[in-house]
């Protein structure tokens, strides 16, 4: 491995631990984890000052990442599968005119990594790119949770009952019913949040399948409960599963 090499992969391991400092970490500490000298740490943290992705906290001398980070980390979501996805959900969006999401499954939360909103849209809904929301009360969720197998369905309420709130009082928190409700999900293909997370909001999603037939990926559309009802959930999840068909060819 060549010097230039070596020392690209010391930089990367100082940015690296100090992503897990929010509050940042003294140079003394950096040095000492990353197991190199004082003097190779002040450098490679200069370096990163000069070009934005490093600051000292102001009244001390601890350094800590900037969001110059989060801009390059939201390039990076945006040009893998994201870019590959993007013209079917601007197309989905087209027909329907309401926010179609992209939404992936992260440990026990779902991760929304693409949303498209009408232009002209008088209500937004205030999920974002890069959001970690919880599955139970979200219909992407459910799609992930209602083709696991009953051991891991087991295991994640065990996690997470403790965890769940009443956030509405369509909020599902007895174990037997959302059990049941998962059930529903699998067997009619789509899952709906009837305002199980906000108020007033409705979701309805369609899991995107790999090739070995387990959910990957979901699609949802979400508004205002009476746009979802006037437009018709069961042809919502239609129209949903199309765009899911057309994904699942282009990814898999």
């Amino acid at each position: 491995m060549s010097e230039q090499i070596k020392s690209l992969l010391k930089s990367l391991s100082v940015l690296e631990f100090l992503g897990q400092y929010p509050n940042g970490a003294s140079l003394q500490k950096i040095a000492q984890e990353t197991a190199m000298t004082k003097s190779s740490a002040h450098r490679i943290l200069s370096t990163f000052e000069s070009a934005g992705y490093v600051t000292q906290m102001s009244g001390g001398r601890d350094y800590r990442l900037t969001m110059k980070l989060l801009h390059v980390g939201q390039v990076a979501l945006n040009s893998d599968v994201t870019g590959l996805v993007k013209p079917y959900l601007k197309a989905l969006q087209h027909e329907i005119n309401e926010t179609i999401n992209f939404i992936s499954f992260d440990g026990d939360n779902i991760v929304f990594k693409d949303k498209v909103e009408p232009s002209n849209a008088s209500f937004r809904t205030r999920t974002y790119v890069g959001l970690h929301a919880p599955a139970y009360c979200s219909a992407a969720g459910k799609c992930f949770l209602a083709h696991a197998s009953m051991q891991i369905k087991e295991a994640y309420w065990q996690r997470n009952n403790h965890m769940m709130e009443q956030l509405t009082e369509n909020t599902i928190l007895e174990k037997s019913a959302f059990l049941a409700e998962l059930e529903r999900v699998k067997e009619r293909g789509y899952a709906i949040d009837d305002e199980e997370n906000e108020a007033g909001i409705s979701c309805v999603a369609i899991p995107v399948f790999n090739q070995d037939n387990m959910p990957i990926y979901a699609i949802s559309v979400s508004s205002l409960t009476p746009r979802i009802t006037r437009l018709g959930v069961e042809a919502l999840a239609g129209q949903l599963a199309n765009t899911a068909q057309k994904i699942q060819g282009k990814l898999f």
